[in-house]
This record gives C-alpha cells, sequence and structure tokens, in this order.
C-alpha cells in the first residue's frame, strides 16, 4: 500500500467521523431544545408565582413572545403542565396555550387551552370522566375541576361546546391521536367544571 493510499483511508476515516458527529449534534439539537425549553417555563412559572404582586410577566426566555399563567396537574394520571399565554403556533411549540380571549384563568368565562396532540396534550387520550383536574393561577391559588364532558367535533364548523358567561375549563387538541400529519379536521374536547 503506498502512503497516498493510507492518506487517502485515514481522510476518509476522518471525513466519516467529521460527518458523523456533526450528524449526532444535530440529531440531539431538538430533544436538548426542549428539554431547556420545559426547564426555563417551569423555572419562570415558580418565579412568577413567588414574585410580589401585582402580578408580573416573567418571560421563559428573554426574547420570548409569551409567559407562563397557569399550571393544569391531572392528579389521576400523575402529570402536570405549565400553561403559556397565547394560542400561536409559536406558543404551542413549548407547551400548551391558553387562547384568547378565554385566558383568564379566574374570570367567569371559559379558561380554553390548546395542546399539541402529538406532545403537551398527547396524554389527554387518558382523561377519563370525573377526573379532577387542579388548576393553579398566578397568584398560586388552586381551584379544582371535573371532567364533565368529552366532545369529538368538526373543526371546520368553528362549533366549540363553549357557554361564554360560564366557569369552565376546556382543553382542546387535535383528533384522533395516533394520526399522523396536521391534516385533522377533528378536535377533542374535554369539559370540565368546578367543584
Amino acid at each position: 500500500m503506498t502512503n497516498v493510499t493510507k492518506l487517502f483511508q485515514k481522510l476518509v476515516v476522518l471525513a466519516l467521523v467529521i460527518i458523523g458527529g456533526v450528524m449526532s449534534i444535530q440529531a440531539s439539537w431538538l430533544p436538548t431544545k426542549a428539554w431547556l425549553s420545559q426547564q426555563l417555563i417551569n423555572y419562570s412559572w415558580q418565579q412568577s408565582i413567588t414574585a410580589p404582586k401585582p402580578l408580573v410577566a416573567i418571560k421563559p426566555w428573554p426574547w420570548a413572545d409569551t409567559y407562563p399563567i397557569a399550571e393544569l396537574i391531572f392528579q389521576r394520571l400523575d402529570k402536570s403542565i405549565v400553561v403559556l399565554n397565547g394560542g400561536d403556533p409559536t406558543t404551542l411549540a413549548f407547551s400548551a396555550g391558553a387562547v384568547a380571549p378565554f385566558n383568564q384563568p379566574k374570570a367567569t368565562n371559559p379558561f380554553v387551552v390548546a395542546g399539541h396532540r402529538d406532545s403537551h396534550f398527547a396524554f389527554l387520550e387518558d382523561i377519563a370522566m370525573k377526573d379532577v383536574i387542579s388548576l393553579v393561577d398566578g397568584q398560586g391559588k388552586t381551584q379544582l375541576y371535573q371532567v364533565k364532558n368529552i366532545d369529538i367535533v368538526d373543526a371546520t364548523t368553528g362549533q366549540l361546546p363553549l357557554i361564554a358567561d360560564e366557569q369552565t375549563l376546556v382543553l382542546i387538541t387535535c383528533y384522533p391521536f395516533n394520526q399522523l400529519g396536521n391534516d385533522s379536521n377533528e378536535r377533542y374536547v374535554i369539559t370540565a367544571k368546578p367543584l
């Protein structure tokens, strides 16, 4: 074997190692970013509920266009999720989001929270009638809700089972849960009433 051939083989091995390293870093980037964003959201939520009142919006990172406003705790499922303000795609990429104008946890109107079926709200498939959900607001106060309805509605009609002047907790995600892609016209809607 000539020196040129050995050098070529070493360069090929080195190139493959570099390519493999770059691919490994790229593959771990999204899970790392997702984990870090959840840590920052949880930290900003803890800062929000312990901050002196009146409540100030504490963003999870300086350039965030949202902030945590509540936490939902699903006792039977041993799950909890921090709810961000807003239902836009950027917000929903990081957590569940409270949809305006129904984004005030202590109002007489419904508190409507949307989330993706394949990430933050995937566990909603396991919710059952009469499950108890705790809603912790920005003041640190807890309101208990009990699941009263689980509906599958056609999203193209624009009609959701909401009563505008009733205090309810409404959770919305796409349906069915195991479908791939974003072409679902159905929504899974859970309505819970205060206990």
